[in-house]
């Protein structure tokens, strides 16, 4: 798996993670979370070319 389709499919499970969560899930995880989400999306949008395995 590509590096660039791991981070897809992080960032995807996270985005899972937050929307399924339940309404009583406290506030200082979800925040935990997203800020996670937001670094996977970081890494994610920063790739280069060099850093993608285009072998797939």
């Amino acid at each position: 798996m590509s590096r660039r389709s791991q981070l897809e499919h992080e960032v995807s499970l996270a985005q899972k993670r937050i929307k399924d969560a339940p309404k009583n899930t406290p506030a200082n995880i979800r925040k935990i979370w997203e800020q996670e989400l937001v670094d996977l999306e970081v890494e994610l949008n920063n790739l280069t070319d060099d850093e993608e395995d285009n072998n797939d």
